[in-house]
């Protein structure tokens, strides 16, 4: 490469560089070291240099006459090539070819824009840019040759005009092409083609000189669309004269022409989507004309036109010539006009389809269209019912669903005249508050309606006797609103629907618990609102609830009496009781009805105070003043109400002298000052001694000696009190009280046994066959470890405490002996051998424990008194040893 012929900016300064000194040309490289590593040019190829290209004077304006080549170390591609300076004053033009990063190099066609003339030179820059912005520039030079330029040499076959149906398949080869190298080039021709995507061409190297290339479809073809494509055949290096012609380039123009196939159908080129026909149209008259062309517009079919009668009403009514496409009325308008809405128009199917002339030709095809008549308009008038008003008659409470039944005179039917949409209606009730329903709710021309029940709440005889509401039958259309209304009347029949209504809703009666038969309790009374004979005759069938039986219903007149005397009312039982009387119409078995009947009891005196025990015994203390225990004694009245449950307390046998104090609320017995003792036998029998009480003599089993003594032992204090409440009768009833001594013989002793809230009688027989004295028990608890201070090592380690595995019972008892009590063992074996543990008081568990625990004291001092007879014998045993004077000292032997 020359200095001339680099007219980068880079290529000018490594010229400069070749005239300039050492120093500063080291300087120079220093400074432009870095934008040059910061990226290189690109680079056309040395093959493709334009420095003096020459061109046959024939060659054609538009021709690719050159193709230049660049490449890019970096591959900064896509190349743009371009002309450097004015491009129009230019003789060719540069159209750089499509690349991308996927190619070695990027290529650019120079086309020639006018005529050359021969002997003259042409000069033009054409520079290469990369997408960075890095730029090469050449000097080009053409001139023209008188050499013409020898087509047949370079294509020794040439396509010339391609014919190719329309309907061709994808890969069809249409024809082929012959081209010969350069002979002063080693690389074979390379053949492209340009024109449409629609076309390729495959290339095949016949002989080293020469390469075939061959035409074919890539698309499909369509006529109508597209008649004629022109290609381009490009030879690269193909053959070029020497010394006459240097291009790198030749091209061949391919013409393909597309020829029509039938595959389209006829298309209508008037056909006017909507028409309004005039008022006065008769039939036979032109409505209009409609026209259509074969859609192959290569060889053209003839048309003929019909109309489309499947599923269109309209198609009698219209006729249309098959040749010319003229449509024309047949029937009259008012034909059409009964069977459309107003305002609808009326739709036509018009068909045109290809003649099919040849037995060869393809099948014919066809086109529709649909074509919009709207009618003239015309006159209206509204609705009319066949009756002026409707009369109908209904049971009160119908079910929801049924039908009013118009019986002659009355036709339940609606009709309206107008034809069309005019003639559409609906059907409303008004009035009505959703009491009916109508049926149908739209119509057109004429309709028979059916009126039914849709809620029968207002249906009811007892508040109205009859039902007024109207129909509104109201057009349609969308420029009428014509209506008519008519009214309806209904008369409802009484039916027997209402249960029986008592005059309260309930009864609430005051009666005495003791009340006898034939007591009145109460009257009730019903009413029934339906018509007599329907169920308006009232009976008083029955009485629910507890002790029914025992009350009288009389069915006419309401009257309930207590029927026996043992009616079960009690108050204290129950303080009200409540039943219902029931009623029905019809007498006795129609409707029925039930009313809450409340018998309050007035609680009677009928119940006698009861004490919880006959006999109550306390002892009096040792100072006199007071027992030993609170005296109380208590009764129990069974009545309700205060004041026959409330209880007092007197003592009416026994207290001479006024010595005991009951009191009157509490039942407490008291002391009204401390008694003297007696000092001898003659003042106890004597009426004015200490005290001057009265005393009965204690009974026993035992025989009485009759001594002073013995009468001082038995002697205690009985009274007599009674309990009796504040009623009206008053009722009492009366209890022992047994007062005794603070005697010697009297102890208070706390027992334990077996089992938890023994029987008390049984465990007072069993502790007074034990101890041979009279027992009072006063308390009986749970026991618990260490209650009251009883060792456990006695009981067994405690085990009544929660601890053992049988419960037991803390006893405290008052023991009562008299002079002459006995004990026998023989009665006591027999009360312990009862079967059970309730009245034994030692158990077989506590006996088997007291045997363990004596036998382990035994065995305990057994082998105390072995270890001191084993000890002694070896104390024995040093001493001998030891001492030189016993015998068994083995020194002596």
């Amino acid at each position: 490469m020359t200095c001339q012929e680099t007219k980068t900016t880079a290529g000018r300064a490594r010229c400069r560089r070749k005239r300039i000194p050492l120093a500063l040309l080291l300087g120079l490289v220093l400074c432009w070291a870095p934008p040059m590593a910061a990226g290189l040019d690109p680079k056309f190829d040395p093959s493709t240099r334009m420095r003096l290209v020459l061109v046959p004077a024939d060659a054609t304006v538009g021709s690719v006459i050159y193709r230049l080549r660049a490449s890019d170390e970096e591959f900064e591609y896509p190349l743009q090539f371009e002309l450097v300076g004015d491009a129009s004053s230019s003789t060719v033009q540069i159209e750089t070819l499509p690349c991308t990063k996927f190619n070695s190099i990027c290529q650019a066609n120079v086309i020639l824009t006018r005529r050359l003339e021969p002997g003259r030179y042409y000069d033009f820059q054409v520079s290469v840019k990369d997408t960075k912005g890095g730029m090469s520039v050449q000097s080009c030079s053409i001139t023209a040759t008188n050499f013409t330029t020898p087509h047949d040499v370079i294509f020794p076959h040439k396509a010339g005009i391609i014919m190719v149906p329309e309907d061709a398949k994808k890969g069809t080869e249409l024809d082929y092409v012959l081209a010969n190298k350069n002979p002063l080039f080693q690389k074979p021709v390379y053949l492209e083609l340009w024109g449409s995507p629609l076309f390729g061409i495959r290339q095949k190297f016949v002989s080293p000189e020469t390469a075939e290339g061959t035409i074919f479809l890539l698309g499909q073809l369509d006529f109508e669309k597209q008649a004629m494509y022109h290609l381009t055949v490009l030879a690269n290096d193909a053959y070029a004269e020497p010394g006459q012609d240097t291009r790198n380039i030749a091209g061949l123009e391919v013409v393909v022409i597309v020829e029509d196939v039938q595959d389209v159908p006829p298309v209508f080129t008037i056909a006017p989507p909507v028409t309004r026909l005039p008022a006065g149209l008769i039939p036979g008259d032109k409505v209009l004309q409609v026209h259509a062309e074969d859609g192959d517009k290569g060889v053209p079919r003839e048309i003929r036109y019909g109309l489309v009668s499947e599923g269109n009403p309209f198609t009698s009514f219209f006729d249309i010539n098959e040749t010319s496409g003229e449509i024309s009325l047949l029937r009259p308008l008012d034909d059409i006009l009964a069977l459309t809405h107003a305002g609808d128009p009326v739709l036509l199917t018009v068909i045109a389809e290809e003649v099919k002339v040849s037995r060869d030709e393809p099948p014919a095809m066809a086109t529709t269209v649909q074509l919009a008549f709207f009618l003239p308009e015309r006159s209206n008038s509204p609705p009319y019912f066949e009756n002026d008003h409707y009369v109908a008659r209904l049971e009160e409470n119908a079910a929801p669903g049924t039908v009013l039944a118009f019986t002659d005179p009355y036709t339940p039917r609606v009709m309206d005249d107008d034809a069309g949409k005019n003639g559409v209606f609906s059907l409303t009730l008004l009035g009505n508050n959703g009491t009916f329903e109508i049926s149908p709710n739209v119509a057109e021309g004429h309709a028979n309606f059916v009126v039914r029940v849709r809620d029968n709440a207002r249906l009811d005889y007892e508040a109205a006797t009859y039902v007024h509401f109207q129909i509104l039958a109201q057009e349609l259309g969308p420029a009428t609103n014509l209506s008519t209304l008519v009214n309806v009347t209904v008369y409802l029949a009484d039916v027997n629907d209402n249960a029986p209504t008592f005059e309260q809703n309930d009864y609430i009666v005051d009666l005495p618990e003791n009340m006898t038969a034939g007591t009145r309790v109460v009257q009730v009374h019903a009413t029934d609102v339906d018509t007599a004979g329907l169920g308006g005759r009232v009976r008083y069938t029955q009485i629910l609830g507890p002790h029914n039986t025992s009350l009288n219903l009389d069915p006419a007149s309401g009257v309930v009496t207590v029927a026996i005397n043992s009616h079960g009312f009690d108050r204290e039982a129950m303080p009200e009781y409540h039943l219902y009387v029931e009623a029905r119409d019809d007498d006795g078995i129609g409707n029925r009805a039930q009313v809450p009947l409340v018998i309050r009891l007035i609680d009677v005196n009928d119940e006698t105070p009861a004490f919880e025990k006959p006999l109550y015994e306390f002892i009096l203390a040792a100072d006199l003043r007071n027992f030993t225990v609170p005296a109380f004694i208590r009764a129990v009245d069974g009545d309700a109400e205060a004041p026959n449950n409330e209880v007092r307390y007197e003592l009416i046998y026994g207290n001479y002298e006024n010595k005991f104090f009951l009191h009157p609320i509490t039942g407490e017995l008291r002391l009204n000052g401390p008694l003297v003792p007696r000092t001898s036998g003659a003042q106890v029998a004597g009426s004015s001694q200490v005290g001057g009480l009265r005393r009965r003599r204690r009974q026993t089993n035992l025989p009485t000696t009759g001594t002073t003594s013995q009468q001082k032992e038995s002697d205690v204090f009985v009274l007599t009190a009674r309990a009796f409440d504040l009623g009206v009768p008053v009722r009492y009833s009366t209890a022992t009280i047994r007062v005794y001594p603070p005697e010697s013989r009297t102890r208070t002793v706390t027992f334990i046994v077996p089992g938890s809230d023994p029987d008390r009688k049984k465990v007072q027989d069993t502790l007074a066959d034990i101890t041979g004295g009279r027992v009072i028990i006063q308390e009986v608890r749970p026991y618990r470890t260490g209650d009251g201070g009883i060792p456990t090592d006695i009981i067994g380690g405690g085990g009544g405490g929660g601890g053992g595995s049988t419960e037991r019972s803390v006893v405290i008892a008052t023991i009562l002996y008299d002079a002459d009590s006995v004990v026998d063992i023989a009665k006591i074996q027999q009360r312990l051998s009862i079967n059970g543990t309730v009245t034994n008081i030692i158990s077989q568990e506590e006996r088997s424990a007291i045997l363990y625990k004596a036998e382990n004291r035994v065995l305990f001092w057994l082998l105390i008194f072995l270890a001191i007879l084993l000890a002694l014998g070896i104390l024995t045993l040093l001493l001998c040893c030891i001492c030189p004077r016993c015998p068994l000292n083995a020194t002596n032997r």
